[in-house]
């Protein structure tokens, strides 16, 4: 089971008070519902490939209006095909949709009959929708990545403002199919299960988080090391060939005693940095050298090494 699946398969077994059963419905209704309006009431139908999802609709339907509910799978036929669930409800008269808050009498879009202002009834609309047509990314792949798609600008922008009053900052983008909410930062989809109540999503995706995280930071520290590795390897090759050259055309019979001690420590130690060099300068040279010392050493090694080239 993907992620996604184990996240919603927790979400659809916590147990929750009716308006709150309610909320959850409205969302699901509203996101991912398929309403057919005739002269008897309403034909309310569902489509998903999520069981969890399935069984979560059955089971907000029959726990809060006690109605028959067809319930139809579509086995898979190949090895990469998902099952397909549809299910259908007959609301007589509305009762259902009207009940929710979904439409009026008359068959107009209305306001819900929960109150928003309720954090258990926001988990609730967000939960729903969630369950009806979310998704997360494996925590392991690449990029964190969590979405919502809603069938219109007016769902996706509640979805976003609920986000955004429990501090989630939400983007949205328009695909042909229909308006995606979505989220990009590990820490606020991290935010989102804990407020929906996926506790043990939430610990399995934190965990491989913080392990995913520790990972790139110890790849990010050794790629680090190896460049300065790297880097003070051609610098001190760099700097002996200086010596040779000076060696050569010019002695050290006239260099100052603090360039003669920094050719003693660079020969002495040809594969060291200047950080190791300082640090052996006092046994080898019977004097500390710091770090920025031997480094205007070198500079002033390198100077006259280019002088002598251009005399």
């Amino acid at each position: 089971m993907s992620f996604s699946g184990d996240v919603k398969k927790e979400l659809s077994s916590i147990p929750l008070n009716d308006c709150c059963l309610k909320a959850e419905l409205y969302s699901a209704i509203r996101i991912r519902a398929d309403i057919s309006f005739g002269t008897e009431g309403a034909d309310i139908s569902f489509s998903t490939t999520q069981i969890a999802a399935a069984r979560r609709i059955v089971f907000l339907l029959r726990k809060l209006y006690d109605v028959k509910v067809d319930l139809k799978i579509k086995k898979k036929n190949r090895v990469d095909e998902k099952s397909y669930y549809r299910i259908n409800v007959a609301d007589k008269d509305l009762s259902i949709l009207k009940d929710l808050g979904v439409v009026d009498i008359d068959g107009t879009p209305r306001e819900p009959s929960f109150s928003l202002e309720n954090d258990c009834c926001k988990a609730s609309t967000l939960r729903g929708a969630f369950l009806a047509r979310g998704s997360i990314n494996n925590p392991y792949s690449r990029d964190y990545h969590m979405e919502i798609i809603a069938p219109d600008a007016g769902e996706a922008e509640l979805i976003q403002n609920l986000l955004k009053e429990i501090g989630i900052d939400a983007k949205m983008i328009e695909r042909p199919k229909g308006i995606v909410v979505y989220i990009k930062k590990g820490e606020q989809i991290a935010d989102f299960l804990k407020y929906v109540g996926a506790s043990n999503s939430l610990f399995a995706f934190e965990d491989i988080r913080i392990k995913k995280d520790l990972s790139n930071y110890v790849n990010r520290i050794m790629n680090c090391d190896v460049a300065n590795e790297q880097k003070a390897i051609a610098t001190a090759a760099k700097q002996l060939e200086h010596i040779e050259f000076l060696e050569k055309h010019y002695g050290f019979v006239n260099l100052t005693p603090r360039l003669i001690d920094a050719i003693i420590l660079r020969t002495h130690y040809p594969d060291d940095s200047l950080s190791q060099l300082s640090e052996k300068s006092l046994e080898t040279v019977n004097r500390y050298i710091s770090k920025s010392g031997l480094s205007h050493c070198f500079k002033d090694i390198e100077k006259l090494v280019e002088k002598i080239k251009k005399e």
